[in-house]
């Protein structure tokens, strides 16, 4: 018995290291897609802004309409390549994990959409935030994401009213972003944290639809799991959970007791 157990456990191993490589290699392919192709898009849109600053007095409505559709999709096309970009740095600019104040990273936050918020006019309110092992950038990066979708899904007419809670569920902290936004269907709610996967127009809700890719992207590095569900009435709850880990358990990760 112990001779099958052993050669399951090489075929295991030989299997992970085989998708370690495949994934090393598939975040390479998209980092050098992402970057190589930033030149041309870069071309095409200054010398499309060129084109309508010298010869746009020079066009008919037709050709207006044609020439901001070329300046129009080649920015949106840089936006979505700084997205793909920033989406493979997840794993080639990680930084080593350290214990983080979550309530901190949410001020971090906060202080960058401050103009977002006072614009909107919107009410965010915090339970106290745990301490986390984790990338603290990524974190940022994360609050960032959730935040910033709650604030732009919001019901017209309406101040955004956003609570962010805690629960400790044993072994891991679930955290959730709770808003009265437009919500979504239930049947959108995988499909939302996919690549450029959006439910609205751009001339409705602007946007790439990389944020929450995103998200799930840094949880998932983290060991922990993200999820979104409709509220009601109306709204959305955006949760994800992250692992607890003690300073003893770091210092100690064979059980032993503090030294």
């Amino acid at each position: 018995m112990a001779e099958p157990m052993r050669n399951q456990e090489r075929e295991l191993q030989e299997l992970r290291e085989q998708l370690a490589a495949s994934q090393r290699a598939l975040q390479d392919v998209v980092y050098r897609v992402s970057h190589d192709l930033g030149a041309p898009l870069r071309a095409v849109t200054s010398f499309s802004s060129i084109l309508q600053e010298k010869y746009g007095s020079n066009l008919d409505d037709k050709g207006v309409t044609y020439l901001n559709f070329i300046t129009d999709g080649g920015a949106k096309a840089q936006m979505m390549l700084a997205g793909l970009l920033q989406y493979s740095r997840l794993h080639t600019q990680a930084r080593p994990p350290i214990f983080i104040d979550l309530g901190t990273v949410l001020d971090r936050v906060s202080d960058a959409l401050e103009d977002k918020i006072a614009q909107t006019q919107a009410v965010i309110n915090s339970d106290a935030l745990p301490t986390v092992l984790a990338d603290y950038d990524q974190m940022s990066q994360l609050f960032l994401a959730l935040l910033d979708n709650a604030l732009t899904y919001r019901a017209e007419g309406q101040a955004p009213q956003i609570r962010i809670k805690c629960k400790d569920l044993g072994n891991v902290w679930r955290i959730s972003f709770e808003d009265q936004g437009i919500g979504l269907p239930e049947e959108c709610c995988e499909r939302v944290f996919q690549l450029f996967k959006r439910l609205h127009a751009d001339d409705t809700y602007p946007g790439i639809g990389m944020g929450l890719a995103i998200a799930r992207r840094i949880v998932e590095r983290h060991n922990g799991s993200i999820g979104i569900e409709p509220m009601e009435p109306q709204g959305a709850r955006c949760w994800f959970t992250l692992p607890k880990v003690t300073q003893d358990a770091v210092a100690n990760p064979n059980g032993a007791g503090p030294g």
